[in-house]
């Protein structure tokens, strides 16, 4: 027969179950395992212990409710006080309080943070000390951010050159003041002459112009001599230029002015009006809805 060993907290576990607490109560109040706790409870005699029973408030009650309204996580209250995790969560759950928070991992210091931090107090740019220091651009923001550093940014393609640079460097002077384009040209059947600058496409007929004037061109921009696509400043004409300079040669050969009023599918010619190469009148519009109705039979054959 083995020898009965008594808990050594055997006469604070009964003084406990005489008080009507049950096993895991006893547990929590005495640091014991609730099957000690039975055992104890079995060799005396000791009826179980209704699970509803009546259970005493944790000794640092208290405290855990305080913390818990500071908002501190469950393994920093279980530190602090003791207490079982679950009781923790159980005093969570009562106070409403929703789940834990998550605690936020500590930033370990940037191993060259005092060089990115005195290039950035000297009004370095984020990718230029990157660069230079040969580190992340992500961490160097994120020290710029952290010491509320205002931010500054570098200027990009510093040295391009003009659109009217881009220009002369294709634009090749001929006999009679006439210029002609060596660069690229429109895909299309026109061959009219382009130029990409900066991810943008220009008509060297409208930078012609621009060179010229000074300002940008109103509609489309053509040469007005007898040289195709010649891109010479003095040759090229907007839209506006255009019909002034044929309405003065109209003038000049002694040809009557161009008709007023409307034309007789009702465009109005003060607007319309138009004067071709040859110093022709016709209306803009009519050529307009002509151009549209191939296009919609176009789509419909």
């Amino acid at each position: 027969m083995t020898e009965h060993r008594t808990h050594p907290q055997e006469a604070q576990i009964l003084a406990l179950i005489d008080k009507g607490l049950n096993n895991a109560a006893i547990s929590e109040l005495l640091y014991c395992g609730p099957r000690a706790v039975r055992q104890v409870r079995l060799d005396n005699g000791r009826p179980p212990a209704a699970r509803n029973s009546w259970r005493h408030a944790h000794p640092k009650e208290r405290e855990i409710r305080q913390l818990l309204g500071d908002d501190l996580t469950d393994a920093e209250i279980h530190r602090r006080t003791g207490a079982d995790p679950s009781t923790i969560a159980d005093r969570r759950r009562l106070m409403a309080l929703g789940p834990a928070p998550v605690p936020k991992a500590k930033s370990r210091p940037h191993p060259r943070e005092a060089e990115i931090l005195a290039e950035l107090r000297a009004g370095g740019t984020n990718n230029g000390i990157a660069r230079s220091l040969g580190v992340d651009k992500v961490a160097v923001a994120r020290i710029r951010a952290a010491h509320e550093i205002a931010n500054t940014y570098e200027s990009r393609r510093t040295a391009r050159p003009p659109v009217e640079e881009r220009w002369r460097e294709h634009a090749r002077e001929v006999d009679g003041g006439h210029m002609k384009w060596t660069g690229p040209r429109a895909t299309n059947s026109s061959g009219t002459p382009v130029l990409r600058v900066h991810g943008s496409w220009y008509s060297a007929a409208g930078l012609a112009f621009r060179i010229r004037t000074g300002r940008d061109p109103v509609g489309q921009v053509r040469a007005e001599c007898d040289v195709k696509h010649c891109v010479a400043p003095a040759c090229v004409e907007d839209e506006p230029g255009r019909q002034a300079l044929r309405r003065t040669l109209r003038r000049i050969q002694g040809l009557p002015n161009p008709p007023t009023g409307t034309c007789p599918n009702g465009h109005d010619l003060t607007e319309d009006g138009r004067l071709d190469g040859q110093l022709h009148p016709y209306c803009e519009g009519c050529k307009r809805d002509t151009s549209r109705a191939k296009k919609q039979a176009a789509k419909t054959t």
